[in-house]
């Protein structure tokens, strides 16, 4: 299963906007997380209680900051923190669309020629 959310990430430079993709097999998940004209691949697990534990970077112009980040999902939201060396981020989203893995991708080379 794919979903994808539309993210609110609150960082040191102010609040960035973005896509984050996840694909589920099993408590593997892997993904990316489009950001500031990055695409950032995502790989963690879900917990038994379903909270998200992911790794991932996040490029800017600037430099390439290594993340992790903790992700509680609820009723097609998400919230919670990424932690880096330096930082720490406020995440918020909220469920784009969820469904088949082709059908997640398919639908966003689509949307992506428009």
């Amino acid at each position: 299963m794919t979903e994808q959310y539309q993210v609110r990430i609150q960082s040191q430079m102010g609040p960035r906007e973005g896509v984050l993709t996840l694909s589920y097999q099993g408590s593997y998940v892997t993904g990316s997380l489009d950001l500031v004209g990055y695409v950032n691949t995502v790989q963690g697990v879900q917990a038994a209680d379903g909270t998200l534990h992911l790794f991932h970077p996040i490029q800017t112009v600037v430099s390439t900051i290594p993340c992790e980040t903790v992700l509680r999902l609820q009723a097609g939201s998400l919230r919670g923190t990424s932690t880096s060396r330096s930082a720490r981020m406020r995440w918020e989203g909220t469920l784009l669309r969820q469904g088949p893995q082709e059908t997640c991708r398919q639908q966003t080379r689509e949307e992506s020629k428009l």
